[in-house]
């Protein structure tokens, strides 16, 4: 599971050079409607490599603490 958690996160590193690379652009040209369409798809694009990680990481911690494990207290 943790190499799925680092194919994520590169993804989303790479999404992000790329955000910052645009979002540069962007302040010297805040007219442009297009740049500003590209930077939310990629702020899109990396919410999602943030929601798969998080998976990985939960579905790590679950494996890592059996059931057997984890002690319910009644309310």
């Amino acid at each position: 599971m943790v190499a799925a958690a680092g194919v994520w996160k590169k993804k989303r590193d790479d999404l992000k050079a790329k955000r910052n690379s645009l979002f540069e652009n962007y302040t010297k040209h805040p007219q442009s409607f297009q740049l500003a369409r590209e930077i939310k798809a990629l702020d899109d694009e990396i919410a999602e490599c943030n929601q798969h990680v998080e998976q990985e990481r939960r579905a790590e911690q679950r494996a890592a603490y059996p059931a057997s494990k984890l002690v319910i207290t009644p309310k």
